[in-house]
């Protein structure tokens, strides 16, 4: 639940102030540990993120860059900022950044983009001088300004290469980070959509390497392949509906916008997403992933028992909408949807990683056309789905996309994502991070803390009760695995797996932001560098 955000100029609130301490400990906690040469560009990041804060105005930059933020939400600055750094640099798992070489750039790039982020609000604000430059000058400035400072922090050589890429990403970042802003009001807070601008820009990056070098996994090559079919038809939805009112009361679609859009998507998919797939894959993809599905004997097995568990949940959804027509669903039958998360990663992540994988990739392209389908309530099934999607609207749901059950197989998928090819690198408790901190810690925070809490976080709805409740809920979570097999050693790594724990439990309790993404991608972190000696 959102924080009271509404203070006096000056102040942080509360529960922000310690929501970035919490941030700001793991991201010195993950730099030391990985990569000590971070640690100076990190702390400037987090200074010009944190003093912001400071002086957030929401009005302010929504009147000036044109931005329609997430109402009853904190900015978000320093979450948005840090996170993504933090992963990377806990994924560099050979400590300098020198000596890794593209992968170490990656964690520089997103430094520059932080800081791009943190120069464009800064740049924006009202108070600075009367004839403030546009969005592109603005843009310009942070962008020049953060690529050349990160570089020069990092004692990298300026050359052509390094700047052009830091350049280019920085720019993608901040064109994505205004276009989310613009075309989803009301939808995202700032640090959540920095967040995912990030995210988006390192992906096309990474993307646009690959094509050339192919040295990144299968599945992996998928995914990109998947997240730039899905921005395209974003971006080309968003100019093809650009008229539409985007709240609860828009109008279905027309037969022949509804028409346009599939014909949208039919060629996405055909002339970009599966040419780039072949390309990569060098072999026509949906042979590939045949071979791939009938190479593995408990392939069959785990698809057919996430398709019932599939149908678990349409079941649910459906029952829910039939008990409860006109209203959303509450926090414990939200939470019901946690549990079944448990119950279709658990089983991937212990027999099958790279199918998971794979499955989890295939499910995010279809909720994002679903997502779209809602959105611009495209025929036949455009409205349907608006009303069916009632169960899973909280209060961050308020605006034009409904996001939370997106945010939750993201938050699952993530640290699956993120962790090396073979997945026998490094801690393996890692991969099970969204499945800890989701499935078990929020569902127990939410369900105790609904019915037994008393005693409130400062500045927050969260009770102490419920994060007690996280804390213990994770840390049997993390004993039961480990006797099974993940990650043994419980009793010698209890010191790191407890700090861990209690970390990313005070961080769900203090941030404001979307703890469905937040919370795995931060405990991640923790339990790669916290783990890994």
């Amino acid at each position: 639940m959102a924080a009271d955000t509404s203070t006096s100029e000056g102040v942080v609130p509360e529960a922000e102030f310690w929501e970035g301490v919490v941030i700001f400990t793991g991201a010195m906690w993950t730099a030391y540990s990985m990569a000590p040469n971070l640690i100076l560009p990190i702390v400037v990041v987090f200074i010009g993120a944190f003093s912001l804060q400071s002086t957030w105005s929401k009005c302010s930059v929504d009147q000036t860059l044109g931005w329609n933020l997430r109402p009853a939400a904190g900015s978000g600055l320093v979450t948005g900022n840090i996170l993504i750094p933090m992963v990377l640099v806990a994924n560099n798992l050979h400590g300098s950044i020198k000596e890794n070489g593209v992968s170490g750039m990656f964690c520089v790039y997103s430094l520059c983009m932080s800081h791009a982020a943190v120069c464009l609000v800064w740049l924006s604000k009202s108070d600075l001088h009367p004839d403030r430059p546009s969005v592109r000058t603005m843009g310009s400035i942070a962008t020049t300004i953060s690529v050349l400072l990160i570089l020069l922090l990092q004692d990298l050589p300026l050359g052509i290469g390094n700047v052009t890429v830091g350049i280019v990403g920085v720019v993608l970042c901040l064109c994505v980070l205004h276009g989310l802003l613009t075309s989803l009001p009301s939808s995202l807070s700032l640090g959540e959509a920095i967040l995912v601008s990030e995210g988006m820009a390192l992906l096309m990056i990474d993307s646009c390497q690959n094509v050339f070098y192919r040295n990144r996994s299968l599945e992996c090559q998928l995914l990109q392949s998947v997240v730039l079919g899905l921005a395209i038809i974003g971006a080309l939805s968003n100019r093809m509906f650009v008229s539409y009112d985007r709240t609860e009361k828009q109008s279905i679609a027309s037969w022949k916008d509804s028409l346009r859009f599939y014909i949208l998507v039919l060629c996405v998919v055909v002339f970009i997403c599966v040419p780039h797939l072949w390309w990569l894959l060098g072999r026509i993809p949906i042979l590939w992933l045949m071979g791939f599905i009938l190479a593995c004997d408990s392939s069959i097995s785990l698809i057919g028992y996430w398709s019932v568990m599939t149908l678990v949940a349409i079941a649910m959804v459906t029952r829910q909408n039939r008990t409860n027509p006109a209203g959303a669903g509450s926090t414990i039958v939200r939470k019901y949807f946690h549990v079944i998360a448990i119950a279709v990663f658990l089983p991937g992540l212990m027999q099958n990683p790279q199918l998971l994988y794979i499955a989890s990739v295939a499910a995010l392209g279809a909720f994002g056309l679903l997502e779209y389908m809602r959105m611009y309530r495209i025929q036949p099934w455009g409205e349907s789905l608006h009303t069916s999607l009632r169960v899973f609207v909280d209060e961050k749901d308020g605006g034009a996309a409904i996001l939370t059950h997106i945010y939750l197989l993201l938050g699952c998928s993530l640290p699956l994502w993120l962790y090396p090819t073979a997945y026998t690198i490094g801690p393996e408790l890692a991969l099970y991070s969204g499945v800890i901190s989701l499935g078990v810690g929020d569902t127990a925070a939410s369900v105790i803390g609904s019915k037994l809490g008393r005693h409130r976080w400062p500045g927050t709805k969260k009770t102490v009760e419920g994060t007690v409740a996280a804390v213990v809920a994770q840390l049997a979570a993390c004993g039961t695995l480990s006797f099974f097999g993940v990650q043994p050693g419980f009793t010698a790594n209890w010191i790191p797996m407890v700090t861990v724990v209690c970390l990313t439990s005070l961080l769900e309790a203090f941030t404001s932001q979307v703890d469905n993404m937040v919370t795995p991608l931060y405990m991640c972190a923790l339990f790669t560098c916290g783990l890994s000696s």
